[in-house]
């Protein structure tokens, strides 16, 4: 029977000439496993598989290059070693690591830029950009609770000592991670509202820093990708704040990034959504009557692209609202957006026509269309407040200062009072009346037949539109 020792292998063991204490080791150890003993002391067991195969262990340059490959995933970009996960920095990486793995497009800080993901592995090399993170980090929960963190003003106050302190060195003024750093702070202090600093003046901040910087001389991925994401509230605020004024070669330095980055799309691009068409718009804002011509070219433009996004737009939003994380969801969002946008620059451009042409039928029944399609999407846009239609009450403010539709105004008015409620101490309604003001000194300057040519009009339509308020960093 299988287990017991056979007999007939135990006669063929004493069969063979060796000596008994060599044979009776080896019997008994068969009886004592229960193995068949075939004789001559070999053992069979009982096993299909009679072979074993071993796993051979790595040899030195598999586990070199194992060791090399994990170092280089752990590793920041700078060289040094990435920091432990129980050390301060550790900490702070993996908080703000937490907050960018939110997929809801309404608490989503990807948002703010792309570049949001490559911060983790830059930390531990800068105190001011250590300061940023963990400033926004504390304050984060505020998104989604509404009520502001016990330690987030804390933390915030501490950015600004490190921020101020960081500017006194030009070495480090002119760092990435200082721009970087100062971007987080604007974001960081749109959501706590802190009415003690402008939050203007931020970009202001940035517009010196930028010019500052050796941008010729920033080649990789996250420097682009973060300088033309601070471009947007640079253009922003420089429609109302004619202190923010980027050269010509700024420009040309945010285009050749656009093509380092995607050369294929930038090619295929010819819309308004071109940086330097953009960036003309606050020069046109300041100073209509020498950029009449680019005026309605761009306008024409801004037309076409919006035809273009509506279908996209409403094949989009077919799709049922199931989660707030699913594809679909954020990329309505994302389109919506864009058509939203689009429509903005064009009714901004629409009304500096109007300046001109004021009896222009076509142009007056263009400004309320394009209103009302910033009226719809901005409401329909609310259910994915804060984050992911923080751009609506931009749009709303241009939308509130370009018609003259009292039914218009009124309901523009109720929806700036709802996305005010996001962040109350944001001043949109004095932002919206400052580009009315802009606009209507063009109206009243046109029609007394003075033309805006003079230095000394420009320095006094400066000084008219300029708030006392400056950024409290510089």
């Amino acid at each position: 029977m299988p287990g017991v020792p056979s007999s007939r292998g135990c006669d063929a063991c004493r069969k063979v000439k060796k000596k008994c204490d060599q044979l009776k080791p080896t019997c008994s150890r068969c009886a004592r496993l229960k193995i068949t003993c075939v004789g001559s002391g070999q053992q069979r067991f009982m096993f299909k598989n009679q072979s074993i195969k071993v796993s051979q262990p790595q040899d030195a340059g598999t586990l070199q290059q194992t060791t090399v490959t994990c170092q280089r995933k752990l590793s920041n970009p700078l060289g040094n070693p990435a920091q432990v996960l129980n050390t301060t920095t550790g900490s702070l990486a993996a908080s703000f690591v937490a907050t960018l793995q939110v997929t809801d497009v309404r608490y989503g800080v990807s948002y703010y830029g792309s570049f949001f993901r490559d911060i983790p592995q830059r930390l531990g090399n800068s105190v001011v950009l250590d300061s940023a993170v963990k400033a926004i980090s504390s304050a984060y929960p505020f998104l989604i609770t509404g009520s502001v963190p016990r330690d987030a003003l804390v933390h915030y106050g501490q950015s600004l000592r490190a921020l101020r302190n960081c500017l006194n060195n030009p070495s480090e003024a002119r760092a990435a991670h200082t721009l970087c750093a100062v971007y987080l702070i604007t974001v960081c202090q749109s959501w706590l509202g802190k009415s003690d600093d402008s939050i203007t003046g931020h970009s202001e901040a940035i517009s010196f820093l930028l010019k500052a910087a050796a941008l010729h001389e920033w080649k990789g991925t996250f420097e682009m990708e973060m300088v033309i994401t601070l471009c947007a509230p640079i253009i922003l605020e420089s429609i109302v704040n004619p202190r923010i004024k980027m050269d010509s070669q700024f420009w040309e330095i945010i285009s050749s990034y656009r093509r380092r980055l995607n050369p294929r799309g930038y090619e295929q691009s010819q819309s308004s959504a071109q940086m330097h068409h953009i960036a003309m718009i606050p020069e046109f804002v300041q100073n209509p009557d020498a950029h009449l011509s680019e005026i309605a070219r761009i306008y024409l433009i801004l037309k076409n692209d919006s035809l273009t996004l509506k279908p996209v737009l409403d094949e989009c939003a077919k799709f049922v609202l199931v989660s707030f994380s699913s594809p679909d969801v954020a990329r309505h969002c994302k389109v919506q957006s864009a058509y939203t946008i689009v429509c903005t620059l064009a009714v901004l451009l629409n009304s500096l026509l109007r300046v001109f042409d004021p009896l222009n039928t076509n142009l007056t029944e263009e400004t309320a269309h394009f209103c009302n399609e910033i009226i719809i999407q901005t409401e329909l846009a609310s259910c994915y407040r804060p984050v992911g239609s923080s751009y609506s009450p931009l749009c709303l403010i241009v939308a509130w200062a370009t018609t003259d539709d009292i039914f218009q105004l009124a309901k523009i008015e109720s929806l700036i009072a709802v996305y005010q409620s996001d962040f109350a101490e944001v001043p949109w309604m004095s932002q919206a009346i400052c580009l009315g003001l802009i606009l209507n000194s063009h109206r009243v300057r046109t029609a007394s037949g003075k033309l805006l040519n003079s230095p000394e009009d420009s320095k006094n339509g400066e000084e008219a539109l300029v708030g006392a308020e400056s950024c409290c960093i510089l």
